[in-house]
C-alpha cells in the first residue's frame, strides 16, 4: 500500500508518498513544476518488488511549503540533505533518485561530502544538453512573466500544461496521460502559475553555474536517460558520464524526459537492482 503523509523535512512541510519494503530507501525527487505523484507508477512497480521507497514534494511544488527567499538551489539542497538524514534507516542512508531538477539534487547529494548517501540516480538531469527554448527562458528572463501569466481560463491552461508534460515525457499511454493530468491539477490559479514558473530563469542560471563545474561524485551512480528526451537531449548523458566516469549509463529507447512515467517498469527494475547492489556494498564495506 502506498501511504501519504504531511511530514516536516527541515524547515518545510511537504507531502510524502511512501511504501514499505527492504532498504536502502529510494528517495525519489521530481522535476521542475512537477510533484511527488510523478513517481506513483514507479512506486507501484517497486512495491511489487518489495523495495522500500519514498517520494517527496520539493519546496515550492506540489503541496510543499513555498521555498522562501534566497538562492533556490541552496534551499533545495538543504531540504534534500534533511530528507537524507530523515530517511536513513538502521544506519543505512538512502539512494537519492531524481528526474530533471530532482536529478540535479541527486548529483548534489552525491557530490556533498557532508551528506552520506548509498548512491545517486539522476534521471535526465537538468543542466546537461538543454534544448534551445530552455536556454532561451534563462537568457530572455524578462519575457518569462509574459509567457507564464495565464491569458486563458485556468481549465484550458491545465489542459495545455498536461499535454505539454505528456509531450515532454514522449508518450501518450494511459499512465503518461494520467500523471500529466495530475501534475496539471496543481495549477489551481494564476498565483500558482506565477509562484512556480516565476523562479524558472533564476533557477536555470543557478543550475547552469553549478553543473558547468560539477564537483566529484565519488559514490555509486546510475545515469538513466530517455533517448526521446525533448528537453534535455540524450547527448547530455555522454557529457555527464564523462564527468562521472565510473557511473553506469542506461539509455531507454522508448522514453522521453520523464522515464518514470514513460516506462515505470523499466525504471523500477533498474532502481531495485541498483539499490540491491549498493546494499551489498554497504554490508561488505
Amino acid at each position: 500500500m502506498i501511504t501519504q503523509s504531511r511530514p516536516y523535512v527541515g524547515r518545510w512541510r511537504t507531502r510524502a508518498l511512501e511504501i514499505a519494503g527492504d532498504g536502502p530507501v529510494l528517495l525519489l525527487l521530481h522535476g521542475f513544476g512537477d510533484h511527488a505523484g510523478t513517481w506513483l507508477p514507479v512506486l507501484t512497480e517497486l512495491q511489487q518488488r518489495g523495495q522500500r521507497a519514498v517520494a517527496l514534494d520539493l519546496p515550492n511544488f506540489g503541496e510543499a511549503d513555498p521555498v522562501g527567499d534566497g538562492p533556490m538551489l541552496e534551499s533545495l539542497h538543504e531540504f534534500v540533505a534533511a530528507a537524507v538524514e530523515q530517511w536513513t534507516e538502521d544506519g543505512v542512508p538512502p539512494v537519492v533518485v531524481g528526474n530533471s531538477l530532482g536529478g540535479v539534487m541527486a548529483l548534489r547529494m552525491g557530490a556533498d561530502p557532508d551528506v552520506p548517501v548509498s548512491g545517486v540516480v539522476p534521471v535526465s538531469p537538468a543542466g546537461f544538453g538543454h534544448v534551445w527554448f530552455i536556454n532561451a527562458l534563462e537568457k530572455y528572463s524578462w519575457v518569462n512573466p509574459l509567457l507564464f501569466t495565464p491569458v486563458v481560463p485556468m481549465r484550458l491552461f491545465r489542459y495545455l500544461t498536461a499535454n505539454g508534460f505528456a509531450w515532454a515525457a514522449a508518450g501518450s499511454s494511459g499512465v503518461v496521460r494520467g500523471v500529466s493530468r495530475a501534475m496539471a491539477a496543481h495549477f489551481r490559479s494564476g498565483a500558482d502559475v506565477k509562484r512556480i514558473f516565476g523562479v524558472a530563469p533564476t533557477l536555470l542560471a543557478e543550475i547552469r553555474a553549478w553543473s558547468s563545474y560539477l564537483p566529484p561524485v565519488p559514490g555509486p551512480c546510475l545515469i538513466i536517460w530517455g533517448r526521446g528526451d525533448r528537453l534535455t537531449l540524450v547527448a547530455g548523458a555522454a557529457v555527464l558520464s564523462a564527468q562521472v566516469p565510473h557511473a553506469e549509463v542506461v539509455i531507454l529507447d522508448d522514453c522521453g524526459h520523464c522515464s518514470q512515467v514513460g516506462r515505470p517498469d523499466r525504471v523500477a527494475e533498474h532502481l531495485a537492482r541498483f539499490a540491491a547492489a549498493t546494499a551489498v556494498d554497504v554490508r561488505t564495506s
